[in-house]
């Protein structure tokens, strides 16, 4: 019986710690998933970059595939921006989303219909549906201060109706 009793605390610990958050309400948001869910739906679902300076921190860096594409506020908006024009009609859903001291990661799905100029490419007229991930960090006053997202660009390009051609290796 003496053996019991370590093993039944170990193992009230280990079920107390386990146990998950359930959120009760808008008061229990933290600062941080307010920040990121502003970023979603009012820059990239909206166009309104109005909450730039509430949200976004000095030296910004926005990193896509692990490639630097954005670095500060103005170039962020620009590189919005382009996406905005191809897919007037974009949506980006968060469908998960996890927190974790100053990082957030979003699970998300972009749906949009291509209608004006992409990169350098007219448009297609061709919808597109892309799942991805994203890293944010968060500076201590609870700004953005790094992206990296992740997503299969080529999928995206495809649904686009791009394709890869063989190397001529002759």
């Amino acid at each position: 019986m003496k053996r019991a009793t370590p093993y039944t605390i170990l193992l009230a610990i280990v079920l107390i710690g386990c146990q998950t958050v359930e959120k009760k309400g808008p008061e229990s948001t933290s600062n941080v998933e307010k920040v990121a869910i502003t970023y979603v739906d009012s820059c990239w679902n909206t166009g309104d970059f109005s909450s730039f300076d509430r949200i976004i921190g000095k030296g910004f860096v926005r990193n896509l595939n692990g490639l630097e594409v954005a670095n500060g506020r103005m170039e962020l908006e620009a590189y919005i921006q382009n996406y905005i024009r191809a897919f007037p009609n974009l949506r980006i859903t968060v469908n998960k989303f996890i927190e974790k001291d100053d990082n957030v990661i979003l699970q998300w799905s972009f749906s949009g219909t291509n209608t004006g100029e992409f990169a350098e490419f007219i448009a297609t007229g061709k919808k597109a549906i892309v799942n991805g991930v994203t890293l944010i960090t968060f500076d201590s006053e609870g700004k953005m201060i790094q992206e990296n997202t992740y997503y299969n660009e080529l999928y995206l390009l495809q649904q686009l109706g791009f394709t890869l051609n063989p190397p001529n290796l002759k």
